[in-house]
């Protein structure tokens, strides 16, 4: 019989006592807590803060680093390749080069002097670079240049190159002609040659 009282005693300190128990601990040590909290998070804040300064200030001293000694660097290699690229082309298409004065024999006195011209060097053929087919200006009654006013297509210069390849379609190839020679002598704009040389094709 008393074992049953004594779990109504135990859930009623359970579902009573405790309850308030842990409010009243709560309410004294809820200032505490929130301090700690408080201390923990600007703590863990002001250490991100300082890892994020470090990176930053390695990668500022990097990068002037790297402008102070790339710069020099990147020079002396754009003109190693340049170099390079000149005697490669002097190889290829034969440019002058300082040729070595004809060896003369060492004789004595008595003897001829003979000279002995070096031998023959092997004939190199030079690549022959591929150009576009390049189209002969009309000329004109005057000696000048063509103008706007003999073109096929109305207000020239003032279209963008798009608008002059959508309206090279359908043109004579002599117009076709005409308008490669004022492109040619005025803006030299690629796109709109091309398109003329393929129509042409």
């Amino acid at each position: 019989m008393t074992e049953h009282p004594d779990r109504i005693e135990r859930t009623l300190e359970l579902l009573l006592y405790a309850p308030v128990g842990i409010g009243l601990f709560l309410k004294d040590a809820a200032p505490q807590l929130v301090d700690m909290f408080v201390a923990r998070g600007r703590a863990e804040i002001d250490r991100r803060q300082e890892e994020v300064q470090q990176r930053v200030t390695t990668a500022r001293s990097l990068g002037q680093v790297a402008v102070a000694f790339g710069a020099p660097m990147l020079r002396q290699r754009v003109e190693q390749t340049v170099a390079d690229a000149h005697r490669r082309a002097g190889g290829l298409f034969g440019s002058p080069a300082s040729e070595p004065s004809p060896a003369r024999a060492e004789t004595s006195p008595s003897s001829p002097i003979t000279e002995l011209s070096p031998p023959p060097a092997p004939a190199v053929s030079a690549p022959t670079p591929r150009t576009p087919p390049t189209r002969p200006k009309p000329p004109e009654p005057n000696g000048e240049l063509a103008s706007t006013a003999g073109l096929p297509i109305p207000g020239y210069d003032a279209l963008s190159a798009s608008q002059v390849v959508e309206r090279l379609i359908g043109l004579a190839p002599d117009e076709l002609d005409a308008v490669h020679a004022y492109e040619t002598s005025h803006r030299q704009l690629r796109t709109i040659l091309g398109k003329i040389e393929q129509l042409a094709d």
